[in-house]
């Protein structure tokens, strides 16, 4: 029975950065001219968030001067495209009675001043140390770092161009503010993971340099080698932006020689471990084991990068059902449940999301031996 719960809640689309590559098609929220417009669906659709919102935020809030960000969440929720705070704590009971450790994500989930609450709640129910945020330096400070860092143990970013050199997949002013957020959470005492999603703009060794250089020097943790997955607007950018097996492992040996000699410790992701070590005992793997993901719908999916161009899951095949409704006991003890479980180890090294985007999109296809990596 599992009893470890190693979870990433993309808890809401609503994002101040438009991506090339978002694995969960975030939804972009800006101020035109005066009004506020959300970009949704692959950045092809706006909508207007209308500004007198502010009135209901104001009477749940009275304390809180809302944002552009806090309205677009409230007009999701109003369409019912997002749940309520109190559907996102129902979630948290939902998990109550396991060991759990929550990465909350995104979009950007400290955007939106709810969601700081969520975590806060997450925070005493399960332990700051089983807390973490992936947020950005544009979000973070609306907040008091000092207060954050009551409710976290780690602080997780995304550093995938050194800010010196011309952005190739990310907005200006994306990476640099990031990692100055996270220095300042290092200065303070907690943990800071670096993730890079390794793509054309990371891979050549001048890059690999000037980022390790600048995760050393501000004394960042750890850093998390990725990959890019074709997920999200992601779909649309690995079609002509694909790294090939030899790239990747350039990449991966070069950033871990400079481990060797700085501070920053390099780690894979699980779709990654397999290529750089056949012999493991222990599929690297872990969906299902302990890894899950819940999505901005509040649906308990197979993995968190489920997700298709318009932010929807992949397939149903990866939708496990709500926690916003039923508990993970509950969802965990269907038959559906117990037969995917019992195949996970059926393509062993094989990263699931990539087997099935290249073996056919079907169930079984997430148990083929289709990842391209590992053909």
């Amino acid at each position: 029975m599992i009893k470890k719960l190693d979870i990433i809640w993309n808890i809401t689309l609503v994002c101040p950065w438009d991506c090339e590559f978002c694995c969960t098609d975030a939804v972009h929220v800006s101020n035109k001219f005066g009004e506020i417009i959300a970009t949704e669906h692959s950045l092809t659709n706006e909508r207007v968030v209308n500004a007198k919102l502010s009135d209901i935020f104001k009477e749940k809030y009275p304390t809180k001067q809302p944002t552009q960000f806090d309205l677009a969440l409230l007009d999701r929720q109003l369409r019912g495209v997002e749940p309520d705070l109190e559907s996102k704590l129902q979630i948290l009971k939902n998990l109550e009675g396991y060991d759990v450790s929550i990465d909350f994500a995104g979009g950007d989930p400290l955007s939106c001043y709810e969601n700081y609450l969520v975590i806060r709640e997450a925070s005493k129910l399960f332990g700051a140390d089983n807390i973490s945020i992936t947020s950005t330096g544009y979000s973070i400070k609306r907040y008091e770092l000092s207060e954050l860092a009551e409710y976290i143990g780690e602080y997780e970013f995304t550093y995938d161009e050194n800010h010196t050199t011309t952005p190739c997949t990310r907005p200006k002013g994306y990476n640099v503010s990031n990692i100055k957020i996270a220095e300042r959470f290092a200065q303070i005492g907690i943990r800071t993971k670096a993730q890079l999603p390794l793509h054309v703009g990371n891979i050549e060794s001048i890059n690999i340099n000037k980022i390790y250089a600048e995760l050393d020097s501000r004394g960042i943790d750890e850093l998390l080698l990725m990959r890019t997955f074709p997920v999200g607007r992601g779909i649309k950018y690995l079609r002509k932006n694909n790294l090939d097996r030899e790239a990747l492992k350039h990449a991966i040996n070069k950033f871990t020689e400079l481990s060797e000699q700085g501070s920053t410790k390099v780690r894979l992701q699980c779709a990654l471990k397999h290529l750089t070590n056949s012999n493991l005992d222990l599929n690297p793997c872990d969906m299902m084991r302990e890894s899950f993901g819940i999505n901005y719908k509040g649906e308990l999916l197979l993995s968190a990068w489920a997700n298709n161009s318009v932010g929807l899951p992949l397939g149903d095949e990866f939708v496990i059902g709500s926690l916003v409704t039923d508990s993970f006991l509950e969802l965990s003890a269907s038959p559906n449940f117990q037969e995917l479980e019992s195949k996970m180890n059926e393509n062993f090294g094989h990263c699931k999301i990539f087997s099935y985007m290249y073996g056919g999109k079907t169930r079984d296809s997430l148990f083929k031996t289709t990842d391209p990596l590992y053909m």
